[in-house]
């Protein structure tokens, strides 16, 4: 019985300094992992890249946790941030298994179902031409920093900067995945007008992301003036100027008319500018439900649905259509007409804060930064949101590829599953979780973080209360 018990404690002994003594994943460990390596390459929308990457994080032995990223940050960066870029690789060990997941964020969200399934808004075509990091374990990548995850018992996660590392992933001729195994989508494939019958899986993720209108700071305070708001030196929530969802949604749609009037009389003739996205982007599919009812309403020309303008439809010095393929680019434009003293709207996802040039205006009365005590601002940007007051908010989607396999075919699934384990204090800023989970629940977090509303799982479903 002694040499037994002996035995337990030297095994717990050594369980617990292979747990205490674990080191982050190096390419040197990937490039040497031999059968016990294990990748997979995933493609979508950015707006859940921090939740994703947790998702992930949260399988991974404790202390093993890398990232890589191709970005512009030189030191610690999270995930999701514009500074890590939209070509990132995260690797670890899970169940004993040396892995790396790929991520491309950057085309829009209709890249998580572009690689597997041909439509119009990709020219008929299956796209095979999505970059991603090249070869974790050959490529230039040089340690700069740490980053804390302690949800996923990581506290030294580290973090490496790649120098020109992206290639075609479709193209490589190594071992690293040569097609994505599914992605995360703001929408769900119908919203593209894409069908994925035969091809994959759309999972709802649980999660749901909150869409602003930003206006540039020269609209916003002529706006305040005609509102008669005497505030002007400030942008704060309560202060915010108002526009409608119909009024919204004639300046997005009918460019032959379109004019300030409704909202500027004094100011009619002053260029109308609109900051969009492109038509592949999660973004735009989500304007397009939510103020033009399009697809939801049907065709246009029988049903009840509206076009979105787009940059054909300019007229110079009088309409204009911006449209970007990148969130940045909406900010961008948004700055520029600013700098320019010209009045622009777009619409972006609430994980993106303001700076000067561009600010949320109130919809339909209502500020998505509004807080839970009077005259207060929610950082995390979905208060009003969860509550159900505010009505801009779409729900994500996951698509699982029926062509995945391996790693591939499990690690979507593992990553919906690890969402359960994120912290309310971790759920990224203009997010909301549609339901309580085993990490964030209780009647505190309701209509805080977790939603008391619900589209059940349907972007074109009108939100109803949960009962």
């Amino acid at each position: 019985m002694l040499k037994l018990n002996k035995l337990v404690i030297a095994m717990a002994t050594a369980f617990a300094a292979t747990s205490a003594f674990a080191a982050p994943v190096t390419p040197t460990d990937i490039q040497n992992a031999g059968a016990n390596l294990q990748q997979a390459w995933i493609t979508g929308a950015s707006a859940p890249s921090y939740n994703v990457f947790l998702g992930f994080a949260s399988k991974c032995q404790d202390n093993t946790l890398s990232i890589f990223h191709a970005g512009t940050a030189a030191g610690s960066v999270r995930p999701g941030s514009s500074s890590a870029g939209n070509h990132l690789a995260y690797a670890c060990v899970i169940a004993g298994k040396t892995s790396v997941l790929y991520f491309t964020n950057q085309g829009g969200s209709v890249n998580a179902f572009s690689p597997h399934v041909a439509s119009s808004l990709t020219g008929g075509t299956v796209v095979t031409n999505l970059n991603r990091l090249q070869n974790v374990a050959t490529a230039t990548c040089a340690p700069t920093a740490t980053l804390s995850v302690t949800t996923a018992h990581q506290p030294a996660a580290q973090i490496y900067k790649c120098t020109g590392a992206t290639v075609n992933g479709f193209a490589v001729t190594d071992n690293t995945p040569k097609k994505p195994a599914g992605g995360f989508s703001d929408v769900e494939p119908a919203l593209f007008g894409i069908d994925v019958t035969g091809k994959g899986t759309v999972v709802n993720t649980g999660v749901t992301q909150v869409f602003g209108v930003l206006a540039s700071d020269a609209l916003y305070r002529a706006l305040q003036a005609q509102q008669n708001i005497t505030e002007s030196s400030t942008f704060l929530p309560q202060n915010a100027p108002n526009v409608t969802r119909a009024q919204y949604a004639a300046l997005i749609s009918d460019a032959s008319s379109a004019t300030w009037k409704p909202l500027l009389p004094n100011d009619a003739d002053a260029e109308v500018i609109i900051a969009r996205r492109v038509d592949t982007s999660g973004t735009q599919a989500s304007s397009n439900a939510f103020f033009l009812g399009n697809p939801c309403n049907g065709n246009p020309a029988t049903g009840g649905s509206l076009n979105p303008a787009t940059a054909a439809d300019s007229a110079e010095g009088i309409y204009t259509i911006i449209e970007g393929a990148e969130t940045g680019n909406v900010r961008d434009a948004l700055i520029a007409a600013n700098t320019a003293g010209k009045y622009a709207l777009g619409v972006v996802s609430l994980e993106n804060a303001t700076v000067a040039g561009y600010h949320y205006v109130k919809l339909d009365g209502v500020h998505p930064e509004t807080g839970a005590a009077a005259n207060t601002t929610d950082s995390f940007a979905r208060y009003t949101s969860a509550q159900g007051n505010y009505g801009f908010q779409i729900d994500l989607k996951a698509f699982k590829a029926s062509s995945a396999t391996g790693f591939g075919a499990t690690v979507i699934d593992d990553i919906l599953s690890g969402f359960n384990t994120v912290a309310c204090s971790d759920v990224p800023r203009g997010l909301l979780l549609n339901n309580s989970t085993s990490a964030c629940g209780g009647t505190a977090n309701e209509g805080v973080v977790v939603s008391k509303v619900t589209r059940q799982g349907n972007n074109c479903r009108p939100l109803t209360s949960k009962f």
